[in-house]
Parts: structure tokens; C-alpha cells; sequence
């Protein structure tokens, strides 16, 4: 939901239907590649903790995975925030919004530049591309043609340059007849998000109670695509107070929270990530409901319980992540790349700096054997996990500089499908210790 509008839709169905899913899951990659759900939150305007990650997991009571911002397109890449949330180990999801309409989005200076920036990121990156436009309150509606055009062209720049970053195509709930006018293709989408908002009233006015149906539909967008692409909910939240009525609601919100994140778990396989609005909407004056989980003790006690279990997921691991467009990686480095060691299925290059005498930003990257049915590969630093990509050329990025000087292993590992090693390669390289001006 763009913060400064609010589009209070169709909702929540009751927890004890239980429904059959559409989807079969027995074989899909989908499901066979994943286990459990990443949780995140929006926390730049909550009003305790105003984008303080340690203040709000501390509150929260676990770490989190995933932590957002909004930007607008033609603003710089955030490159500050970002590796403040990769820093942290989790994931940044963008919502990059084209506030201006279509026209903007071109295939110039300011997209390819930005594309660089966010190659330059050390960790892989959601970028949630003009969410909402299946709806009527966003600039860049209403041409479903011309959305699809600007979104791959915006597909295509940022997986020639920066295949760290993940894309994101994200409707709103509803309206749900005009979502598949405005789909990509899945040449064109790694991830499906939905934005899903549990209110008492439409659009602020007493007069138009929601309909009761949250998890319709995210059961909607998951008989759409989630067979074929793991599934974020990209933004959910529910209503402890409602303006319109100027009434608290802290039983409707804990209802709806503990709806929809006790069916996540225990019937939606798909989804991979779970993120919070925690914004006082009402307050700020931005719209009609408190969102934010810290203003509400019994919010915060329930939000508290329902993420406290190992399902959701607390930290980024080469087993968790889901095996789609995920990498580390940075653009190429002008310089030629020096073999560190190769056989016939696999050779690890060196890219940006001298085997003996590794410092600053280097790339390293996996020449795979056309023999081996390769489907990604994993980079590792001393035994420890360091990217992941099934994105052709293989790459990662590496900066030496945060490590001691000395000597260092580099290990690359080659899986298939079926998610078995089927080949790998060690190297070692000597990192010195940066030159002082």
C-alpha cells in the first residue's frame, strides 16, 4: 500500500473454513526447494521505533528477515539503508514507485546507473517494481500494454546488470478481475507478491464495511502463481484502531493477525515471506487505521507468539533461500580474470585483484563444465556462506577488505534440481592489508 493513500478492500475470510488449495504441490519446485517463511516489517514510520531494526526486534522479540522502504523512481539507489538491512542479514525489499507515471521509466542514464548501484549491494535485493496498478490510485494505471512494456524493460536492465537483485510484481488484493491484465510473464517475474489489508470500513467511510475475506485472497493470487513463482505477502497489516469509527479494534486486529499468519504456515507451502505495515496511518494523518504493532500491547504480545516458532524463519541461510534469480553479485570488473584453480567441470575465476595479494572489491566467478546439469551455485569464504546464483555467468561479490589479512579459502559447490552437489572446487587466496593514502 503506498503510505500516502489507502485502499481498505476486500479482507479476510473466517478461520474455520478450511479450504482445499488449488495448487499441488507434490513435485513443484516451488515447494520441494523451500522450507518455512521469511517475516518482515515496514518500520520507517513506526511511531517507537522510527526504522530502528535492533529497537524493533528487541519489542518484537526476534530477528527479521526482510525490512522495507519506499522510494521514488528518478530518487538514487538507497544505498546507506540497503547495506544497513544486508548488514543485519536480511533482505531489503524496495517498493520503487514511478510517482510521475510511465513516462518516466526509459531506458536512459538514470535506470542503468541505479541498475549499477544496486549491483554494487553485497547481498541480494527485493525490488518491488510499480506495485498496486491493478487498481485506480496509482499514477502509472490504467495501460495495462504499457505497464508490461516499462516492467520488462525494467526486468531486462536489472538482470543484465545486477542479477542480485530479485523482482517483485506486486498487485493489490483487489480489484482482482483486472490483476492478470497487468502480468509481466514468467519470463519476466521472480517473485508474486500481494498487498493484503484487514480493515473494518472501505476507504475510511462507516458507511462501507469490508468484506471478510484476507485469505481469499491470497488463495486468489496463489491459484493464479504460485505453482510457478514463490509467493510474498509484500505488505499485510490489520487495524487496532479505526478513525472512521473512533473506536480501538484490538480484538479485530489480533483475530485477523493470528488468521493469517497461522494459515501461512500452515497451508501455504508458497509463501516465502511474510512483511508487516507497522505504520499509525490514523495518527500521521496518511489515512484511516493504526497499523503499527508497537502502539498496541495486545497487538504486540499476539504478533509477538504467532512469529515466535522456528516456521519463521529468523536468518538467511543457503538452505533457506529460495532458489530464484538469489545471488550476490556485482557487475564485472574491468580487469582480465585469473584462474585460481580448474578442472574439466569447474575452474574458479578471480576477478579484480592478484591470487597473492587480494584487497578491496573483487568478483569471484564459477566456469561451470557444459557437461555438468548445473541449476546454481554456491560461493563460500572459509566455510562460510557467502552467495547464491543459478544466474549465468556465476558471480559473486566479495570484499576483501572486511577480512584479516592472510591466507583464505574460496569454495564454489554446483547443484542440480534435485538440489544435490553434483561437482565443486577449492582455491586459496592471500588477502594484504589495504594500502593507506
Amino acid at each position: 500500500m503506498h503510505w500516502f493513500t489507502e485502499h481498505t478492500h476486500s479482507l479476510a475470510l473466517r478461520g474455520t473454513v478450511v479450504f482445499l488449495l488449488v495448487l499441488a504441490f507434490a513435485g513443484s519446485s516451488v515447494a520441494a526447494q523451500w522450507s518455512g517463511c521469511y517475516i518482515g516489517a515496514y518500520i520507517e514510520q513506526d511511531p517507537i521505533v522510527a526504522g530502528d531494526i535492533e529497537l524493533f526486534e528487541r519489542l518484537v522479540g526476534k530477528k527479521h528477515t526482510s525490512y522495507m522502504c519506499y522510494l521514488g523512481y528518478g530518487e538514487p539507489f538507497p544505498a546507506q539503508w540497503a547495506t544497513k538491512v544486508i548488514e543485519h542479514g536480511a533482505l531489503p525489499q524496495i517498493a520503487w514507485e514511478p510517482n510521475d507515471g510511465l513516462e518516466e521509466v526509459r531506458d536512459d542514464a538514470y535506470l542503468h546507473g541505479w541498475a549499477e548501484a544496486a549491483a554494487q549491494a553485497e547481498g541480494p535485493i527485493l525490488l518491488r517494481f510499480a506495485s498496486e496498478m491493478n487498481g485506480t490510485w496509482m499514477p502509472y494505471s490504467g495501460n495495462p500494454d504499457e505497464y508490461v512494456r516499462k516492467w520488462r524493460l525494467v526486468y531486462s536492465v536489472l538482470k543484465q546488470t545486477a542479477p542480485n537483485v530479485i523482482m517483485v510484481w506486486c498487485p493489490f488484493a483487489t480489484p482482482r478481475r483486472t490483476i492478470p491484465l497487468y502480468y509481466p510473464g514468467d519470463d519476466y517475474v521472480d517473485w508474486v507478491g500481494v498487498n493484503i489489508y484487514a480493515v473494518l470500513y472501505n476507504d475510511g467511510d462507516i458507511n462501507q464495511p469490508a468484506p471478510d475475506d484476507q485469505l481469499d485472497s491470497l488463495r486468489y493470487i496463489s491459484s493464479l502463481y504460485g505453482t510457478r513463482k514463490p509467493i510474498a505477502i509484500c505488505e499485510y497489516s490489520a487495524t487496532h484502531f479505526c478513525a472512521a469509527s473512533q473506536r480501538r479494534s484490538s480484538d479485530f486486529a489480533v483475530r485477523k493477525m493470528g488468521e493469517m499468519y497461522e494459515t501461512v504456515r500452515e497451508q501455504f507451502p508458497n509463501v516465502v515471506l511474510l512483511n508487516w505495515f507497522s505504520v499509525d496511518a490514523a495518527s500521521d494523518g496518511l489515512a484511516d487505521n493504526d497499523y503499527a504493532v508497537t502502539t498496541d500491547h495486545l497487538v504486540l504480545q499476539t504478533y509477538r507468539e504467532l512469529v515466535g516458532g522456528e516456521y519463521f524463519l529468523a536468518q538467511l541461510s543457503p538452505l533457506g533461500l529460495p532458489r530464484s534469480q538469489i545471488s550476490e553479485t556485482a557487475a564485472p570488473m574491468a580487469l582480465s580474470g585469473r584462474p585460481l584453480a580448474s578442472t574439466d567441470q569447474v575452474a574458479i575465476i578471480l576477478k579484480g585483484s592478484r591470487a597473492e595479494a587480494v584487497t578491496g572489491r573483487v568478483v569471484l566467478e564459477a566456469l561451470v563444465g557444459s557437461g555438468l546439469d548445473a541449476y546454481l551455485v554456491e560461493f563460500y569464504v572459509d566455510g562460510r556462506f557467502k552467495a547464491l546464483t543459478n544466474v549465468a555467468p556465476y558471480r559473486a561479490s566479495w570484499n576483501a577488505d572486511r577480512y584479516e589479512p592472510g591466507v583464505h579459502t574460496i569454495r564454489v559447490v554446483v547443484r542440480d534440481r534435485a538440489d544435490q552437489e553434483i561437482a565443486s572446487q577449492e582455491a586459496t587466496v592471500i588477502v594484504s592489508r589495504p594500502q593507506q593514502d
